[in-house]
Parts: C-alpha cells; structure tokens; sequence
C-alpha cells in the first residue's frame, strides 16, 4: 500500500540522530512503548514535542500505560479473554472459542485511525499535535452489542449461545442462523415478520403462518431446533449456490453460501471490483492481495507490495543529511 520499510536502531548515536530527524518533521508517529522503556530510552512526549509542537503521536498498548496491568505483556487471547470477547463466543456448553486472526490489533487500528482524525481536527484549528494513548483491552470493552445494556438494565448475564444467540434478550428471534446443505452451509438471517412470511412459502409451510406455537418472533425463537429441522431437510439435494439463487433471488431472504477463504478470493463480486490483486514479491513470489475497500473518485490509491525489512533505509535516511 505505498508503505517504506527503514530500519535504524534508535539505542545508537546515528540511530537516534535518524529518528528525532525524521520526527521533526512528521506528521504522525505510531509506537507501542510502555511507560518504563519510554523513560528508559529517553523518548517522551516532552522530547518529541520540543521537536516538533505539530507531532500528533499515538502509543497503542496491550493495557494502556497505566492502570494495574499497563506493565503486562499480552498475545491477543488474552486481551479477548479479559474484555469479555471469548466469554461470549462459542456453544454454551463448550469451552469459549477464540476469535480467527489478530481482532484485538485489527479493532484499535481503526479506533486510532479516528482519533487521529480528530486530532488533525484539532490541529487545523489550533496548530498543535497532542499525545494520543490506547488501550487495546479498551477497544475491546466497549465494542459489546446489547451484553452492558442486558446486564446493566435487565441484570441478564449474556452468555455463549453459539448460532443461537439471538434466543436471548430484548430482540429474540428466529432465523439467524447457519445451517448445512449437500456441499457445506449457508447462512440465513431472516427475522423479521415479513421474512417469516417468505421463508415459510419458500419452505411449502404456510400452514406455520397460522400456527399458535409460531406466531410471534420469541416463540420462534424458543422452537429454533424444530424451524432448523424443517430448514435443513428443505435443503437436502441442494448445494450452497442452488439454496443461495433461490432464497435471495426468488424469495428476496438474506440468505448466503458459507465460503472458505478460496472461493472468497473468487468470489465475482470482488473480481469483478478489483479488490484482490496480484503482486510480486521478490521473497514471497507472486500472490493474490486485499487493497483498499473503498473508491475514490479523484484520488487512485497505491497498490504494492510489502516491502522488505530495511528496503528503503539508505534512500529514507541518505535524504536526511
């Protein structure tokens, strides 16, 4: 994505000559140094700021830098497990599940993308960077759907509901859920009155309109194992794309295939808009990679490859003499 890789060790003489240089005149700086290697080191706030009053500097650590746990050290299952992620995910009567990929780092990325908007905000009106500090954990903490406002309201204590977390609480329903077919799953997310109404004619069910036990969305929601029963034996003989055509299509249900990861990249909705494209790396060889969700009009973002460690140290730091 356009990004340069330089490498310099900021304990030595030149290295630190290097950085304070290249921080001067900045825009943003990105670290993760906790408060004891930061006064270690030398490199404060203070230090930056007499460098450069415009630096708006963000320091995202696992816990925030301070606090009891600000001197922890962290790995993303333990910043899901302590804010209340890996309680929730998962079957009730299985042990919690954790998240694919790093979700904790992906979430305060975004978070610090828009603080530093607000601080190039502030900045434009003021002339004055500022310290920006996150806390993964709290990301985290906040990101909860309904599970703060069920306990502190209802005192309902959210718990694991697996594909049938919608059973529970003020929004109960019927049809959110992921169910199997001939070649894998597919996933449904009828729940309102009038999807009822359409998914029980897609099923040759209309009678279920009718029926005392299946007449509100709670109660449906209660008789879940029995609408997956009739869900899953309409599906049988039927593959992933004939279920998905003919439930989005015919009976306008959002309804779609559960696909791996390969057949995402093959999806033709992302083909067709250019999302993952091929670039060649001269370690890694050639591969299919994500660019930028998002178009712009007047502006063709940069698509290239990762560089490699120190790849642009001598072009980066030879500039600065």
């Amino acid at each position: 994505m356009g990004k340069e890789s330089v490498l310099l060790d900021w304990e030595t003489e030149s290295g630190m000559s290097a950085l304070e240089t290249l921080v001067s005149s900045a825009d943003i700086l990105i670290e993760d140094w906790d408060r004891a290697y930061r006064e270690e080191i030398g490199l404060t706030t203070d230090r930056f700021t007499s460098l450069n009053s415009e630096l708006i500097e963000i320091c995202a650590t696992p816990f925030g830098l301070t606090g009891p746990y600000s001197r922890w050290k962290s790995t993303p299952i333990v910043q899901l497990a302590l804010g209340g992620y890996l309680y929730l995910t998962g079957n009730s009567s299985e042990e919690p599940l954790m998240l694919p990929g790093h979700q904790p780092d992906y979430l305060t990325g975004l978070n610090a993308h828009n603080a530093v908007q607000i601080a190039l905000w502030e900045r434009a009106r003021s002339g004055r960077g500022q310290f920006l500090e996150m806390s993964m954990m709290e990301n985290l903490g906040v990101l909860h759907q309904f599970t703060f406002e069920m306990e502190t309201y209802s005192g309902v204590v959210r718990n694991r509901n697996g594909l049938q977390w919608n059973k529970v609480g003020p929004f109960a329903s019927y049809g959110i859920t992921t169910l199997p077919c001939d070649d894998g799953y597919v996933a449904f997310g009828a729940s309102t009155e009038d999807q009822w109404e359409r998914l029980c004619a897609m099923l040759g069910r209309e009678d279920l309109l009718d029926d005392p036990e299946f007449d509100t969305r709670l109660k449906r929601s209660q008789k879940s194992d029995t609408l997956d029963s009739l869900i899953t034996d309409w599906m049988k003989g039927k593959t992933r794309q004939e279920v998905f055509l003919e439930g989005s299509e015919k009976w306008f249900l959002p309804v779609a295939p559960v696909l791996n990861l390969n057949e995402v990249l093959r999806d033709p909705q992302f083909v067709q808009r250019n999302l993952f494209q091929p670039l060649s790396h001269p370690e890694a060889g050639e591969a299919l990679y994500p660019t930028f969700p998002f178009a712009m009009s007047e502006i063709k973002p940069i698509v290239a490859r990762a560089p490699l460690l120190g790849e642009h140290t001598s072009d980066v730091l030879g500039g600065l003499a």
